[in-house]
């Protein structure tokens, strides 16, 4: 069964069965007049909330793409099926088993991070990853993407504009010339108005981390 399909199928259930109800217990005109706010938040949280934080994720692909053509090294499975089971510190304490056999591989240090974040809740942990993997970063696409996801962290999680500018003050110095630096600079423009306490347009911080490095290879 398509899970996609199944989600929408199950929220226009609910959304027709508490509409139902509604007009069944109060009336159409009762319904319509102080019913309909109610009603109205119900079917955004059924429908627009998710539109709204699907678009915000494309919305930080314009910044960092995502992950589709990243190379996942075989043992990464092990640590994802421990993920599939909810066992996440499990599935940390493989993703170092994999870190010791390859020193040099940073996706186990953003897929850490990952998980420190949404399921351990451990902001000290996820810098500390993140620091990592900017650290051993080989190439633009690499450390764009290492410093993107460390600046989001103090930017969207820790709500840090300033730290989040040093990033990538320094990314835009390691990389210059290049698109990636271009990106950067747009996001220093961003940041700087943050840091001076000019008002932003919301917007949702990315969902995932994005992970496409271009001349970063993994060890065989």
């Amino acid at each position: 069964m398509n899970f996609k399909l199944f989600s929408i199928a199950i929220r226009v259930v609910i959304a027709v069965v508490i509409g139902v109800l509604l007009l069944h217990f109060v009336g159409f005109s009762v319904a319509l007049i102080f019913a309909g706010p109610i009603y109205g938040l119900v079917l955004f949280f059924l429908f627009g909330y998710p539109i709204l934080e699907k678009l915000g994720f494309h919305v930080s692909l314009m910044f960092w793409p995502d992950d589709s053509q990243f190379r996942i090294m075989p043992e990464h499975s092990v640590a994802e099926a421990r993920v599939n089971q909810g066992q996440y510190q499990e599935a940390i304490d493989e993703y170092r088993k994999v870190i010791a056999r390859h020193p040099d591989d940073i996706y186990s240090h953003l897929r850490i991070a990952d998980l420190a974040l949404k399921h351990l809740n451990d902001v000290k942990l996820a810098e500390l990853e993140l620091q990592s993997a900017l650290g051993k970063a080989i190439g633009e696409d690499t450390t764009a993407l290492a410093a993107g996801r460390l600046a989001d962290l103090y930017q969207h999680t820790l709500h840090d504009a300033g730290r989040a500018l040093e990033v990538m003050k320094q990314l835009r110095e390691e990389i210059p010339g290049t698109k990636q630096a271009k990106l950067a600079e747009e996001r220093i423009a961003l940041l700087e108005r943050l840091v001076r306490g000019e008002e932003l347009p919301p917007a949702n911080p990315p969902s995932k981390i994005a992970i496409r490095p271009s001349r970063y290879k993994m060890p065989e």
